[in-house]
């Protein structure tokens, strides 16, 4: 009975995605103009095309999309919407193989409380046409071929990793986690797919035509904020813009977002030392995930997905932990302040207000450092029973 309810909140989420990705074009309209760029004016990709507005994927992706620009661009959305369901499917699917008690019946309400995180990332994707669920479900493939005791697959995993990275910036985050943290082979993986994304454009579209629209990314990722204002852009929702709207300058803001990362790996490589098991791993994994997205200055809802696996993680730690209100009520909190001022909870009005003041990205703290606590708390009592033994 659990499994048919499963199966009909996943449908009962996946058919309004579908009417509303029919519905809005956003981004794909830049995306299919790029493409068409791409086939013709290649000078334009990178530029400003007035109301179109500007392209900000690597080179990389270029090569990916070249082929859209020949298909009308209807062709291209329903592709568009096939592709991101697939990936709608594949995502649960491997989420639930990487957290096991998403598969449970006696966790049945612990899955329903993913399936609400998760309903207003996915739906703003296919509002926005956006590439956050399919990038997201590169990396939950990546992890799981990370685990695996196959050699090939833990190079494949290292290669995805760097391929989300080449498409999108942000997950530049997790290609720096897996190298520190992860064994040779996935380093090698990473190696390899780094020269993969970097030579490619060259090998693909030409010398001139490579150095020319590297010149032209660069440019626009250094310039991202003339159109994308931290203060100004109600939900863009991340530390950046947490710090902008209490009036902290742009260099203080990049100063704070560098320590906590610096902060960050340095516990990833302290506690590599200690001895920890594959769930202890998966759940710091979680918490790079969050981190990508939340030190990420371009960051919007349909980026939360990124903040499902801290969640997983969490409810997993709780489960073998000692009842604690305390703990359950700040989780309760995090919940709903990331979950539960959506528009489609609170309305359009409120929504914006809440997004303006951050309160969403508070939401997100608290999430992160509760997750970092129960992970923290749990490798001190493994070293302390290591002590005793």
């Amino acid at each position: 009975m659990q499994n048919k309810i499963k199966w009909f909140l996943l449908i009962a989420l996946l058919i309004p995605c579908w009417v509303i990705g029919i519905k809005y074009d956003i981004d794909l309209v830049v995306l299919h103009a790029t493409a068409q760029f791409m086939n013709g004016d290649y000078t334009r990709v990178y530029a400003q095309n007035g109301n179109l507005g500007r392209y900000f994927y690597g080179p990389f992706s270029l090569i990916l999309i070249k082929p859209l620009g020949y298909l009308p661009y209807v062709a291209v959305k329903y592709f568009w919407l096939c592709l991101q369901t697939v990936c709608y499917f594949v995502f649960w699917k491997v989420l639930s193989d990487l957290y096991p008690f998403l598969k449970e019946k006696s966790h049945f309400w612990g899955w329903i409380l993913i399936w609400i995180v998760a309903i207003n990332p996915i739906h703003n994707n296919y509002q926005s046409n956006n590439i956050q669920l399919m990038l997201a479900t590169i990396l939950v493939l990546a992890e799981k071929m990370a685990r695996s005791s196959s050699d090939k697959k833990q190079l494949l995993a290292g290669v995805l990793v760097t391929i989300a990275a080449g498409i999108k910036i942000f997950p530049l985050f997790l290609v720096a986690y897996y190298f520190l943290a992860r064994n040779n082979q996935i380093k090698k993986g990473i190696i390899l797919g780094s020269l993969m994304i970097l030579v490619s454009p060259f090998l693909f579209l030409g010398l001139d035509k490579a150095v020319f629209l590297y010149g032209g990314f660069f440019q626009n990722l250094t310039t991202y904020s003339a159109e994308n204002s931290l203060t100004a852009t109600n939900d863009i929702l991340c530390i950046p813009s947490l710090l902008a709207r209490f009036g902290l300058p742009n260099g203080a803001s990049n100063v704070f977002v560098l320590l906590i990362s610096a902060l960050f790996f340095i516990w990833v490589l302290m506690t590599k030392k200690k001895v920890r098991d594959s769930r202890s791993e998966l759940h710091t994994l979680a918490v790079a995930w969050a981190l990508s997205v939340l030190l990420n200055p371009s960051t919007r809802p349909h980026y939360f997905i990124f903040y499902v696996p801290a969640f997983c993680s969490i409810y997993e730690i709780l489960l073998h932990r000692t009842r604690s209100i305390y703990l359950n009520t700040t989780l309760a909190i995090a919940t709903l302040l990331i979950a539960f001022t959506t528009e489609g909870v609170v309305g359009k009005k409120v929504n914006e207000i809440l997004e303006a003041n951050s309160v969403p990205t508070y939401g997100m703290v608290i999430l992160c450092t509760l997750l970092f606590v129960l992970i923290s708390k749990d490798e001190n009592t493994v070293s302390t029973s290591e002590v005793r033994g």
